[in-house]
């Protein structure tokens, strides 16, 4: 079901972030780990993590999502 590649517009993608993003769920469903969704998670419980869910959203949408926007 997830695609493997991080290229291109995955609407699959783009709800989960929408909808499940504060919990780390996009990070599981492309792979990442429980380790990276769990820091999202954490991240998201002091305000700080909003702004990466919504980095993660708008990546989705102009299809370049990266797990680690660092690398």
């Amino acid at each position: 079901m997830a695609k493997n590649t991080t290229q291109g517009f995955d609407i699959w993608l783009v709800l989960i972030i929408f909808f499940f993003g504060w919990l780390g769920i996009d990070k599981l469903y492309k792979g990442g780990g429980w380790k990276l969704a769990l820091v999202k998670f954490l991240l998201n419980l002091v305000i700080v993590g909003e702004i990466w869910n919504i980095y993660d959203f708008v990546c989705a949408i102009m299809g370049r999502y990266k797990l680690n926007p660092l690398k």
